[in-house]
């Protein structure tokens, strides 16, 4: 049984779970209800830092000064005329009335106006264990083709202790609706392209005595992301934002809200 919590009135609620909605919030004292935690892989960045760390600094930041209402509970999110119904993980139900949504991605909701144009394009990540690879130093290799455009190698997690030169990796590949149903788009390809790229650095297979075995990679899991959400047209109450997060710090960092908590660092 769903157990409904108090309504909340706001003039303004953002909407969101990516960068872009928590530094919108932060950075203009708005409250904000997370309707899925979108946070960047790992080896993302935004103005030369991590951009992981800084959507965890900002979720902590959000939630320390009040603004994040609810958290990473939200399970899913409906509009229902000025009211914003948020269904949570722990069966409770949170109301927020508002005259003005501001949305930054429309994952985990209902209720939305038929978008004017459904998003196409893609962020995929192709996790990959080197089962057979000698050690290297290499930490990132860029290419300009939609498959594979970026690899990004990372100290295994598979043996004990911390071995730097022992590494798996990460494609990442910028596809499109019609690429992600086809086979020339896979991680099957992204492996055969990433086993021709690695002997391109004249890398061998784990060494075994004098020799060396051959090399072997394989694929642990694909991981797919929206680029972005769908095209909306804006109405009285609804506004729809797609700025990235560098064009946001353009537009509004530059004149901050002084809130009880310093953003001094994170950027």
């Amino acid at each position: 049984m769903l157990i409904k919590l108090p309504i909340y009135e706001y003039d303004t609620v953002v909407v969101g779970g990516n960068i872009s909605a928590l530094l919108y919030s932060y950075n203009n004292n708005i409250p904000l209800v997370i309707n899925k935690s979108t946070m960047p892989h790992p080896f993302e960045e935004f103005n030369s830092k991590n951009s992981l760390e800084l959507w965890k600094k900002l979720f902590f930041l959000t939630s320390l000064s009040g603004l994040n209402l609810l958290g990473d509970k939200a399970q899913h999110t409906r509009i229902k005329e000025n009211e914003l119904v948020t269904s949570t993980l722990n069966a409770r139900v949170f109301k927020v009335k508002y005259k003005k949504l501001i949305i930054f991605d429309d994952e985990n909701m209902t209720g939305l106006p038929v978008p004017i144009k459904e998003n196409e394009d893609f962020i995929v990540l192709d996790w990959m264990i080197a089962k057979s690879c000698e050690k290297h130093k290499h930490n990132f290799l860029e290419d300009t083709t939609d498959l594979v455009r970026e690899v990004h190698f990372y100290p295994t997690k598979r043996v004990d202790g911390y071995c730097p030169d022992i590494k798996d990796l990460v494609t990442v590949s910028y596809l499109n609706k019609d690429q992600l149903s086809d086979f020339e788009y896979s991680d099957t390809y992204a492996k055969f392209k990433m086993m021709h790229a690695l002997k391109e650095l004249n890398l061998r297979g784990r060494k075994n005595g004098k020799n060396h075995r051959a090399l072997k990679l394989e694929v642990e899991k694909r991981e797919i992301r929206k680029a972005k959400m769908n095209l909306y047209k804006d109405s009285k109450h609804l506004k729809f934002k797609y700025e990235m997060p560098k064009e946001i710090k353009n537009d509004y960092l530059h004149t901050p809200q002084k809130l009880n908590y310093s953003f001094e660092g994170i950027m």
